[in-house]
C-alpha cells in the first residue's frame, strides 16, 4: 500500500475537546504540499488554519463544513496519486473512532494522473482551482460590478474567502452568504464570480525556479499605474500585494514590501519555529509538592459548598482599640476572628470536625489552625484549645507561632491536626475570596478586608465598616443549614464582641 496520512483535527490550547470545520482550501484530487493550509477550523476562542504536514493529494474530505469533530479526529485523507480507492476506503476504515465519509463517487476521490515526459511537473500542480477573474469573451460590466462597494472589511466572511476576495478584487458586499454561522465561504466567492463570467483557473505557486510566486492573471487587480510597471518589473503579482493605497488600489509601497518579503523568502527558507517566552524553570519543592498532592486531593473528594456572610466591625474595632490602649497590647482583628469562630465552633459543634476514612471526629476543643504564608509555601499553625484562651493569650500564641513558622522552627504537632482553619487575606486588600478545604478537616473560613461600605439601618442609608467571610464546607460532613446556623453565629460575635470575651 501507498504511502496514505491522515489529516487530523489538531489541539489547540488546554481546554480544546473539539472543533467546527469552517472552509476547506482544496477539493478532493488536488495537490497539496506539506506546509500548506489545508483548513480552517473554529473552536469556542478561535478561527485556526489546520496546515499539511506532508505532501500528496487530497483523496477524501470526511469532515465537512460545518460539522463538528472531536481532537484526534480524522479530517481527511493524503495519499499519492497512485494509491487505488480500495487502499483509501481500507485505511479511513481503519481508523477507529473517525466518522465514515459519503459515499465516494468518481468526482470524490479521483487519482490525479502523474504527468507525462511531454507534460511538465509544475502543469501537475494545477489541479487546484481557485478563483481569477477573467472573462471568457463575457461582458466585462459583469465582472466590474463586482469590484464595487463601500468598505467590507465588516462583512462576515471565512479567512480563506476574505483572501479569495482580496486577491482577484471581489467586493463581499456583492456576495451573498452561505456559509457557517451565516458568513460568506470559498464557494460563495467562487460562485459569484462564475456568474458574473468570470474563469475559475487553477493557480498554484510555480515550481521550477524555487519561488513563490502566484501564477493568476493580475490584470484586474486595482492598482496604481507605478505599482503596475513597478510590479512588473520586480517579477510581482499584484495578487500578492496588500491594498493600502487610495480607493483601496495596490500602490508602489506595497509592491516594494512584498518585493521585500519575497527576498527575505528566498535569503531564509525556513523559518524557524515559534520560540517560547523566556523563563527561569525551578524544580517544586517538598513543601509545594506536599501542598499540591492534599489541595489537589481536596480539590476532587471534597464537594465542597460555599456559604458567604457579611459582618459589620465597627464595634469590633473599637473594642480592639480599648484593650490595645489599656494594656499596651497588639491584638489584631484576626485575633478577634479565631476567637469568634472558637466560640462559634462551641455553640454549632457540627463544624468542629475531621473527616478521616469513614470515620467523623468531633472534637470537644478548638484547635483552630491559621494559615501562614511562608518563601516555600503555606503552612498551618495551630492554636490550639483557642476555647479555652483569652484575646491576649490567642494574639501572643498567634504571633509566636507565625515568627516561628517563617524560621522554620515549629515542631509537627504544631502544625498537623486541627478541627477548623481560617485564611485572612483582608491585610492585602482581597475583599473576598473562596477557600480550599484541609483535609482531614471539614471546613475553612475565608476572611476579606474590612473596608467602609454603605448599608441601611432602620430604614436609612448609613456607612458601615463591612467585612466579608465566606464558609467552604465539606457537603459529606456538613449540611447546608449547618453552615448557615455556624456564620450566623459567627457573625453575632464578630458584630456584638463583649458576648464573647465573658
Amino acid at each position: 500500500m501507498s504511502s496514505i496520512v491522515a489529516i487530523q483535527m489538531p489541539k489547540w490550547g488546554m481546554e480544546m475537546s473539539e472543533g467546527v470545520i469552517n472552509d476547506w482550501y482544496f477539493t478532493v484530487g488536488d495537490s497539496i504540499n506539506a506546509g500548506d493550509d489545508v483548513v480552517d477550523v473554529e473552536t469556542s476562542k478561535i478561527v485556526n488554519t489546520v496546515t499539511a504536514t506532508h505532501s500528496g493529494v487530497l483523496r477524501a474530505i470526511i469532515a465537512n463544513n460545518g460539522e463538528t469533530h472531536p481532537v484526534g479526529g480524522m479530517l481527511g485523507v493524503l495519499a499519492d496519486a497512485d494509491t487505488s480507492d480500495a487502499d483509501i476506503q481500507a485505511f479511513i476504515a481503519s481508523k477507529a473512532g473517525s466518522p465514515a465519509p459519503t459515499e465516494a463517487t468518481p468526482s470524490d476521490v479521483a487519482p490525479v494522473a502523474a504527468p507525462t515526459q511531454e507534460e511538465p511537473a509544475a502543469a501537475t500542480a494545477k489541479s487546484a482551482e481557485v478563483v481569477s477573474i477573467k472573462s471568457n469573451n463575457l461582458a466585462s460590466t459583469n465582472l466590474s460590478a463586482l469590484t464595487q462597494g463601500e468598505d467590507d472589511s465588516l462583512v462576515a466572511a471565512s479567512p480563506v474567502a476574505r483572501r479569495l476576495a482580496q486577491q482577484y478584487g471581489v467586493n463581499l458586499h456583492n456576495v451573498g452568504a452561505t456559509g457557517h454561522h451565516g458568513r460568506i465561504s470559498k464557494a460563495d466567492v467562487e460562485a459569484a464570480v462564475s456568474s458574473a463570467g468570470g474563469k475559475l483557473h487553477s493557480a498554484k505557486p510555480s515550481q521550477g525556479d524555487g519561488k513563490s510566486r502566484t501564477n493568476i492573471d493580475d490584470s484586474l487587480i486595482k492598482a496604481t499605474p507605478v505599482a503596475r510597471r513597478l510590479a512588473t518589473e520586480l517579477g510581482i503579482s499584484l495578487v500578492d500585494c496588500r491594498s493600502s493605497g487610495d480607493r483601496q488600489r495596490v500602490c508602489k509601497a506595497d509592491v516594494e514590501a512584498a518585493a521585500a518579503l519575497q527576498r527575505k523568502l528566498e535569503t531564509f527558507p525556513e523559518l524557524p519555529a515559534n520560540e517560547p517566552a523566556p523563563f527561569n524553570a525551578t524544580p517544586m519543592s517538598g513543601m509545594r509538592k506536599t501542598i499540591a498532592s492534599r489541595l489537589q486531593q481536596s480539590k476532587q473528594t471534597a464537594p465542597h459548598f460555599r456559604v458567604h456572610v457579611d459582618c459589620e466591625i465597627d464595634n469590633l474595632l473599637a473594642t480592639r482599640k480599648q484593650i490595645n490602649s489599656a494594656s499596651n497590647a497588639i491584638v489584631s482583628v484576626n485575633d478577634f476572628v479565631i476567637k469568634a469562630v472558637a466560640c462559634a465552633l462551641m455553640q454549632v459543634p457540627a463544624v468542629n470536625v475531621q473527616l478521616e476514612g469513614d470515620t467523623i471526629k468531633q472534637f470537644t476543643d478548638t484547635d483552630i489552625s491559621v494559615a501562614v504564608a511562608i518563601d516555600e509555601g503555606l503552612i498551618t499553625p495551630i492554636v490550639k484549645q483557642a476555647n479555652r484562651k483569652g484575646l491576649l493569650d490567642i494574639s501572643n500564641a498567634t504571633r509566636d507561632l507565625a515568627t516561628r513558622a517563617k524560621l522554620n522552627r515549629l515542631q509537627p504537632d504544631e502544625f498537623q491536626g486541627g478541627s477548623f482553619c481560617i485564611s485572612n487575606l483582608g491585610m492585602f486588600g482581597v475583599k473576598q475570596f473562596d477557600a480550599i478545604i484541609n483535609p482531614p478537616q471539614a471546613a475553612i473560613l475565608a476572611v476579606g478586608s474590612g473596608e467602609q461600605r454603605p448599608v441601611v439601618k432602620n430604614g436609612e442609608l448609613s456607612v458601615a465598616t463591612v467585612m466579608s467571610l465566606t464558609l467552604s464546607s465539606d457537603h459529606r460532613v456538613i449540611d447546608g443549614a449547618v453552615a448557615a446556623q455556624f456564620l450566623a453565629c459567627l457573625k453575632a460575635f464578630i458584630e456584638q464582641p463583649a458576648t464573647m470575651l465573658g
